[in-house]
């Protein structure tokens, strides 16, 4: 697959948008605007950029963010910020234009089986 220059991926356009106050843009144009509430999707939009963190302890926890879903006040959570990882740019498999780094895992993983007794 051959990443297209110009294209920049979603959660680097996402805060782009947030950034210059055009979060909205990324609601689905097909979407009729008067099926829903602007305010309203800008606020789920900031829980969702809350959620992207680098630090997991700056995230918030799935109980708050059911809190923030709930509650009426916009202004009511705090603000994201941008997440350093934001800026990083996706490698494809062949594409040596971008390739600045290489990384290696020695991961593993196990499963195990639970019977009952």
């Amino acid at each position: 697959m051959i990443a297209d220059p110009g294209a920049e991926y979603l959660l680097k356009k996402a805060w782009k948008l947030y950034e210059d106050g055009r979060h909205i843009e990324l609601v689905d144009e097909t979407l009729d605007p008067s099926e829903y509430e602007a305010e309203h999707a800008k606020k789920i939009i900031e829980i969702a950029l809350m959620c992207t963190q680098s630090s997991p302890t700056s995230r918030p926890a799935m109980s708050e963010v059911v809190v923030l879903f709930k509650s009426r006040d916009s202004g009511e959570h705090t603000q994201p910020t941008r997440s350093p990882f934001v800026e990083f740019v996706e490698r494809f498999p062949g594409d040596k234009s971008t390739s600045t780094a290489s990384s290696s895992s020695n991961a593993t993983a196990s499963f195990s089986v639970l019977s009952a007794r």
